[in-house]
């Protein structure tokens, strides 16, 4: 097995850690812009004709 030093080790750590944490990030600030969307719009009523 290939032996990595461990400054570079730590380094490749932390550039994962933020890599998951923004796309996590991402992730929930795209749901909440959904969801506050979802809360802002009106509420659609069907029209029903009459005869």
């Amino acid at each position: 097995m290939i032996q990595i030093p461990a400054v570079d080790q730590a380094f490749l750590l932390l550039l994962i850690v933020f890599c998951l944490g923004t796309c996590l990030v991402r992730a929930f600030w795209e749901l909440e812009r959904v969801r506050a969307r979802r809360i802002t719009s009106p509420p659609r009523r069907h029209t029903t004709k009459r005869d």
